[in-house]
């Protein structure tokens, strides 16, 4: 399949995410629907980067983005399965006839796990930016990078990552990766959309400090 419609499938299933997160404005049926969905587009991103898995486990870590980058794998995929598993014990609708007894714990657990997962997405995408931008251009076919350009995403990129600090704070994302107890409970009837510019921003942030960290590993790989 084309890297672009491969990244098409990548940008749907970060949006399910996105879309799950937000389980008091869409109901249960609606959200387990979009978690199945998204399941099933990851399913197909491995298919089809099975290649990848098998040249990890051949060459390993080349370096120490290599290593990274088999980490971040390695957690994202432990994270998902979390995810998956805790799904099926709490359903309420998909597999609610299952013999499998819910409880709060794996409630918080799942919970927990999500936005782990959103992090985890993040800075994956964040460690194959270049390779993304790179597509994008052949894609909509702008031709090579100009200075310009460069700084104009640079730009937008960096006030994106700005307000993501913003939207870490109001989203609570830190007390929800730990699973603390909070009354900050978002009021969807309100601002629904808000709610999904502060979790894109909080990517973003991610994304971009991922992208420039690697960047750096790789300047300071060169220069010694």
């Amino acid at each position: 399949m084309a890297l672009q419609a491969r990244l098409l499938i990548n940008l749907v299933a970060g949006g399910l995410l996105l879309a799950a997160l937000a389980y008091d404005w869409l109901g249960n049926l609606a959200h387990e629907l979009i978690g199945t969905a998204m399941f099933g587009l990851l399913v197909a991103h491995n298919t089809f980067n099975r290649r990848w898995y098998g040249s990890a486990v051949r060459k390993g870590g080349r370096d120490l983005r290599g290593w990274l980058n088999i980490a971040t794998i390695a957690t994202l995929a432990a994270v998902m399965l979390i995810l998956l598993a805790t799904s099926i014990v709490i359903s309420q609708s998909l597999f609610s006839a299952l013999p499998i007894a819910s409880s709060f714990s794996a409630r918080q657990l799942h919970a927990q796990a999500a936005y782990w997962a959103l992090v985890i997405v993040a800075v994956h995408v964040g460690m194959r930016w270049s390779m993304i931008m790179t597509s994008m251009r052949s894609w909509t076919r702008l031709g090579a990078p100009n200075a310009g350009r460069t700084w104009i995403l640079r730009v937008l990129a960096l006030s994106i990552a700005a307000y993501g600090i913003h939207s870490w704070t109001v989203i609570g994302t830190g007390s929800r990766l730990l699973a603390e107890m909070t009354l900050n409970f978002w009021n969807f009837e309100e601002a629904a959309l808000h709610f999904f510019l502060h979790q894109g921003a909080v990517a973003g942030l991610l994304i971009c400090v991922t992208h420039y960290t690697t960047a750096l590993l790789q300047r300071l790989k060169q220069r010694f």
